[in-house]
């Protein structure tokens, strides 16, 4: 199972953007905007890390981690574009593992992360059951569950469902798709994949708007689950 991030930004943008990084390396991103919201989401949910912008609405990040620490002991990571010692002094004193300088570094903010949780651990493809969040497929009876319920699917969608499951976050090429599952190379011009891809993608959020087939131009499709969590 992916370890679970709660990320505390107001900035859409840039919460966006680290959703997407996050969720690509194979991370369950819940993300939210205010500290009250946040403090109800680690009431109802576990999370494995908060990542916490400093400069909040209404709030500070410092004064809503000091609040919650009687609730939540796991790792803290500030985000801020605030570059006095004072403030980094401040963030380790009330706890903090560490404290990220925006702009963030894509490349940074992963191999610190990596420091505090374990690389997330994917399902084999070559396994018999994959399980991921509130999707099981069962590779020997080919079939889908999702959200409690079964998913109708194709031979061709559930074969590409498979395939990106099975390397969930990471892209898997167009053209190893279409030796796979075409028998022949991709041209670069064949769009019979991103078809299967737009089907498979809407029958998934169908059932649940968090799941997405990622498009990654130029190379290929990934599996996301991006549960966002709005105010």
């Amino acid at each position: 199972m992916a370890h679970h991030i709660l990320l505390l930004e107001d900035d859409h943008g840039l919460a966006r953007l680290t959703s997407a990084l996050l969720t690509q390396e194979g991370y369950h991103i819940t993300w939210c905007t205010h500290a009250h919201r946040a403090e109800q989401l680690l009431c109802e949910q576990k999370f494995d890390l908060l990542l916490c912008d400093v400069l909040l609405p209404g709030s500070s990040g410092f004064d809503f981690v000091k609040s919650i620490r009687s609730q939540y002991q796991g790792p803290v990571l500030f985000m801020t574009a605030q570059t006095q010692l004072k403030h980094q002094l401040y963030g380790f004193e009330l706890g903090a593992q560490d404290y990220l300088l925006k702009p963030l570094e894509p490349q940074l903010l992963l191999a610190k992360l990596r420091v505090f949780l374990p690389a997330p651990q994917v399902e084999d493809q070559s396994a018999s059951f994959i399980d991921l969040y509130n999707l099981q497929l069962d590779l020997h009876s080919r079939t889908a569950i999702l959200a409690g319920e079964p998913l109708e699917l194709t031979s061709a969608e559930f074969k590409l469902l498979a395939a990106l499951a099975g390397q969930f976050g990471k892209v898997v090429s167009r053209n190893l798709l279409f030796q796979q599952h075409l028998g022949r190379a991709y041209d670069g011009i064949d769009r019979t994949m991103d078809g299967r891809a737009s089907r498979l993608r809407k029958k998934l959020q169908s059932r649940d708007l968090a799941w997405n087939v990622v498009t990654a131009w130029g190379e290929g499709y990934y599996l996301s689950y991006d549960q966002v969590e709005k105010t």
